[in-house]
């Protein structure tokens, strides 16, 4: 059965905010101011938008001038691509097993749906996301399976409804203890492109609730989220490996004052419950940032199903980027505090971030491979068994002593194929319970990588091998059929040694070779030098060495120095030490014949022995 485990060790990440400012619109740039200064795409600069104080007013430091600091900010003039290229790694760790979460928040009209929806010069971050997370699973050259599946739905007046359903009903949030906070009867479908995706996402956003106001021409009257999931299944040798990536693209409905939008009826109910949500999204952002700075603190996530559903992206197992969009706009100056505040605050929350990975067991299918093909078996032998006891009682009663003996044999012979077929089966269970203690075994090991690479050594291993092999021991000494599981952990054992006796021969041969390589240049070094045996000798007793052997000349005058001396070509030249250590050079061609019958003496590497003192 599949099940999620999280690793040992989790990874604290802190909630990245963005502030993206849009242009002043045609209608704003005749009657509004622009207020916004970016300072080097980290600071923010909201300046007083009263220009009717004086000097004095200035000086005693009544402006209403504000700066704030963040991870990113975006001046009016950047593109939606500008925003993504920040929070690309972020995205791409979806395919790895990590779940990551981008929302958009701000007031309405402050460019929240275009900067997570966008147009078609100009794609928003949820195309943009979808297009990497194909473009990661395309170029992937592993054997791993990818599945991705899709889901849309949306907020609207405290409802959740799925905006992949035509009629879609009220949906609830359910608490599930392997994925957390869940949907029950919200719609997931398959995808296998980006394309089908922004399919979907455009039928949704046709569904989706929007108003037009004095505020915005087209103003989202409800919370948008499109989940992105991808299972990523990883095959060995034991079982499955699941990792499971989520994705949580959000598009906020804006704050509102009914005072601005001149709302009324429904349109008044609606906003109502916008600044309800919002509220409860904006406590729990203080609640998680008083956490991180005075200690634990109550989070009230239940207050609204918007702040439930974003829960982990908040503060649970999430890479969470907030990207706050704002107006330029001098008349928006108490909304742009507000959103700016609040993503100030948003800078102290932090995330547990871990990879989400399964496993799905894959020797029960083995099993019931193994006892399919024995059931068949049996059926076979007794049928068989049934047509010949069919034939034997029709033959003549002359024949009926020999039909009684081949009955009899008969029956011998099924009892001993029932006992061989009992024993197969007896044996298979104990090799699978063997197989099973192994692959625990090995899962516990696992486990404990980090921990023994860190803190036990090469005998805590070997502790370990023994106690395995003592397992298997006693796993022989409680079998039926000792001699069968004996022969193969002697068989295991033999071939690990044989294993060790290799890795050494190989490391001895590079060593023979090396020092064979190193006695050739050497003696190449010595030739190219011209040397004759007399300049050599005085040389080596400037070094205390005495040369003793012969010389002979090179046929056809070959490596004769140009001034004429005879070079010395030594065959058997003992270097003598004063501590009776030698070592002896050869030609290059006894050399090459030492590499083929190399000498029996221990300390001979090829045709040169060394030893010198240090």
């Amino acid at each position: 059965m599949p099940g999620i485990r999280p690793p040992a060790t989790k990874q604290t990440a802190t909630l990245s905010v963005a502030v993206k400012c849009r242009p002043l619109k045609e209608a704003e740039k005749r009657r509004s101011r622009h207020i916004i200064q970016v300072i080097d795409h980290k600071n923010v600069v909201v300046l007083d938008p009263d220009l009717s104080k004086d000097y004095l007013e200035i000086i005693q430091n009544r402006t209403k001038e504000k700066r704030y600091s963040f991870d990113h900010v975006y001046a009016p003039g950047c593109s939606n691509a500008d925003v993504y290229r920040n929070i690309s790694s972020t995205i791409a760790g979806v395919i790895q097993g990590l779940n990551a979460t981008v929302f958009a928040y701000g007031s309405t009209g402050s460019g929240k749906t275009y900067t997570m929806v966008g147009t078609s010069k100009d794609p928003g971050l949820m195309v943009l996301s979808l297009n990497t997370i194909f473009d990661l699973i395309k170029r992937d050259k592993s054997s791993d399976a990818f599945e991705v599946s899709c889901s849309y739905l949306e907020v609207y007046n405290e409802v959740i409804y799925d905006l992949l359903e035509k009629s879609s009903g009220h949906l609830e949030l359910r608490e599930d203890p392997q994925h957390g906070i869940v949907v029950a009867g919200l719609r997931r479908i398959k995808v296998h492109s980006a394309d089908r995706i922004l399919e979907l996402l455009n039928l949704g956003n046709s569904r989706r609730k929007t108003e037009s106001t004095e505020a915005n021409a087209t103003s989202s009257r409800s919370h948008a989220v499109l989940e992105i999931t991808v299972k990523r299944k990883q095959k060995n040798q034991y079982g499955n490996q699941i990792l499971r990536g989520k994705l949580a693209l959000v598009d906020l409905a804006g704050s509102e004052r009914a005072s601005e939008t001149n709302s009324g009826g429904q349109k008044l109910r609606d906003g109502a419950n916008i600044n309800k949500s919002l509220l409860a999204l904006a406590n729990c952002i203080n609640a998680l940032g008083k956490q991180h700075k005075k200690g634990l603190a109550y989070v009230p996530y239940r207050n609204s199903k918007l702040t439930r559903i974003l829960k982990d992206g908040l503060s649970g197992n999430s890479q969470t980027v907030m990207v706050a969009t704002i107006s330029p706009a001098d008349d928006q100056y108490q909304h742009t505090i507000n959103t700016l505040k609040y993503a100030d605050r948003a800078k102290e929350i932090k995330t547990h971030v871990h990879k989400n990975i399964g496993t799905i067991d894959t020797h029960v299918d083995d099993y019931k491979t193994m006892i399919d093909d024995l059931q068949v078996e049996v059926s076979r032998l007794k049928k068989e068994l049934a047509e010949k006891e069919l034939q034997l009682r029709v033959k003549p009663s002359e024949k009926e002593k020999t039909a009684d003996d081949e009955l009899s044999w008969l029956n011998i012979l099924s009892r001993e194929t029932s006992e061989n077929v009992q024993e197969r089966i007896n044996l298979q269970k104990a090799l699978f319970e063997l197989e099973e203690t192994n692959i625990r075994n090995r899962i516990e090991l696992q486990h404990l990588d980090d921990a023994i690479a860190k803190q036990h050594d090469i005998k805590i291993n070997e502790n370990r091998r023994a106690q395995l092999q003592d397992m298997i021991q006693e796993a022989i000494s409680n079998n039926g059929n000792k001699t069968y599981l004996y022969i193969l952990s002697q068989y295991r054992l033999l071939g690990m040694s044989n294993a060790e006796l290799q890795i050494e021969m190989a490391m001895r041969d590079q060593v023979i070779h090396n020092q064979r390589e190193t006695l050739r240049n050497l003696w190449n070094m010595l030739c190219s030098l011209g040397l004759n045996q007399k300049q050599i000798a005085e040389l080596a007793s400037k070094q205390g060495l005495t040369i003793e052997g012969s010389q002979k000349l090179l046929p056809d005058g070959h490596g004769v120095p140009d001034n004429g001396a005879q070079a010395c070509v030594p065959t058997a030249c003992f270097v003598q030490h004063h501590h009776s250590s030698y070592f002896m050079l050869s030609t290059p061609e006894k050399i090459a014949n030492n590499n083929q019958n190399p000498p029996k003496t221990p300390m001979h590497y090829g045709s040169m022995m060394m030893s010198r003192p240090f």
